[in-house]
């Protein structure tokens, strides 16, 4: 017999019972419907997590450092060794471009000063970068460009977007902003000077170092002038506190005030490597780490957070899985039922010369049927159910329901295996039956 006409006479055996076989599909939408929410309410819980750690920089990117700290075996289990230091330099950062999955690499290095702007000062965080990789490093501007290299004749900043709101007055430490709430300092009329000498702020505005309670009369740093061309933008950005400069100037500046900044121009604080993907993060990490370089990236509290709500996945499934377990059970007592309603029929096909295995597939396809039926409804119903609870959810406690392709794909492979297998003891019991005593049967 033709597989399409074993097909064709499964599906009409089930519409001739069609409250039945509905009563059954019933069992299985249910049962499909609750796995796939509930597997659905856990990876919304690791995409919920995902965005939260997103905000706080992107998840392709690795700070890496010169401290790593070696976890020692000792009695009992491990513990934290003493850290160990490696030099992380031009060199390191070469090493770091050839690792297989690196998109970009950007040295840093970080330093203070205080700028100053008529009567008002600030102090600044510094960050100078490789201004030509900013952009893949998600550095956004508000208004204005980055910093060209050059000389230290007039220093490029860009600052960040809380800085202008930072400047205040040294003699009385009044901050200056407006009634209106606006910043005194802006870029388009007030001018900016640099310098790494408090002396140079305090002192010559008549005020006295803080900690400090006479002059210093030591000779003063040099003041260099600023050319702001830029604001940080405030959305998206985690360094709204810092001021961007090239790291060539930085370097320059700090040759030149040596007895103030204390900075080894030779090394750099860190280096942020930037992954072409997600997933060749950890194997990224892995190669520096071999180097012997200390590491971090928001892949790592990512995957912390995936273990610990792995269990709360596992519970949400178990619960789901009842559901579907049930509705299998409810498919074996169909395909029993009807065995016994038919078992004359099945004593005639089996004299008429019907082969074994064709009388296992007719009850093994009408199995199928239930299942693709109920998987099919299921997968609906949840997408609904999933909406529902997303207007709910993600306005209430920020979690959220989320179906990917391939749960629906599983989900749908999955009613249908299980439906098999609930078939496949009905199929035998079928296959086993007498002819002669299922024609006699009543």
């Amino acid at each position: 017999m033709r597989i399409a006409d074993l097909l064709r006479m499964a599906f009409m055996n089930l519409w001739r019972r069609k409250l039945r076989a509905a009563l059954t599909v019933l069992g299985m939408v249910i049962g499909t419907a609750s796995i796939v929410v509930m597997i659905s309410l856990g990876i919304g819980i690791n995409e919920a997590q995902r965005q939260n750690l997103e905000q706080f920089g992107s998840l392709t990117t690795i700070t890496v450092n010169s401290y790593r700290y070696v976890e020692e075996a000792k009695a009992g289990g491990g513990m934290m060794g003493a850290p160990t230091e490696v030099t992380l330099d031009d060199d390191s950062v070469e090493s770091f471009k050839a690792i297989p999955g690196v998109e970009a690499v950007m040295p840093v290095v970080q330093s203070w000063g205080m700028c100053k702007s008529g009567k008002y000062v600030t102090d600044l965080t510094l960050m100078g970068i490789d201004l030509a990789n900013a952009e893949a490093f998600g550095f956004k501007l508000a208004s204005g460009h980055m910093p060209e290299s050059g000389s230290t004749s007039t220093v490029e900043i860009v600052f960040g977007s809380y800085v202008l709101t930072n400047f205040y007055n040294p003699q009385n430490y009044k901050q200056a902003i407006s009634s209106t709430g606006e910043p005194l300092v802006n870029l388009e009329r007030s001018r900016f000077e640099l310098t790494f000498d408090y002396n140079n702020i305090y002192n010559n505005s008549g005020g006295v170092i803080p900690g400090q309670e006479t002059p210093n009369t030591t000779p003063k740093g040099k003041m260099y002038k600023v050319r702001p061309v830029g604001v940080l933008a405030e959305e998206g950005n985690n360094y709204a506190y810092y001021s961007l400069i090239d790291i060539g100037v930085l370097k320059k500046l700090a040759k030149e005030n040596k007895d103030f900044m204390g900075i080894d121009t030779s090394k750099y604080n860190e280096v942020w490597v930037k992954c072409d993907d997600v997933d060749s993060v950890l194997d990224v990490k892995e190669s520096i780490e071999s180097m012997g370089f200390g590491t971090y990236s928001l892949m790592d509290a990512l995957e912390m957070a995936k273990e610990s709500s792995r269990q709360l996945q596992l519970l949400l499934g178990g619960i789901g899985a009842i559901s579907l377990f049930v509705a299998a059970i409810g498919i074996m007592n169909t395909m029993m039922m009807s065995i016994y309603e038919r078992t004359k029929e099945i004593g005639i096909i089996k004299v008429l010369g019907c082969r074994m295995s064709n009388i296992a597939t007719l009850f093994l396809a009408e199995a199928a049927f239930i299942g693709l039926f109920g998987g099919a409804l299921g997968l609906g119903l949840s997408y609904g159910l999933s909406m529902i609870l997303n207007m709910l959810l993600v306005t209430q406690s920020g979690l959220m329901s989320v179906i990917p392709l391939y749960l629906a794909l599983f989900a749908l492979v999955f009613s249908i295996f299980v439906a098999l297998l609930s078939g496949m003891y009905p199929a035998w019991r079928a296959m086993r039956l007498s002819a002669l005593a299922a024609i006699r049967n009543e």
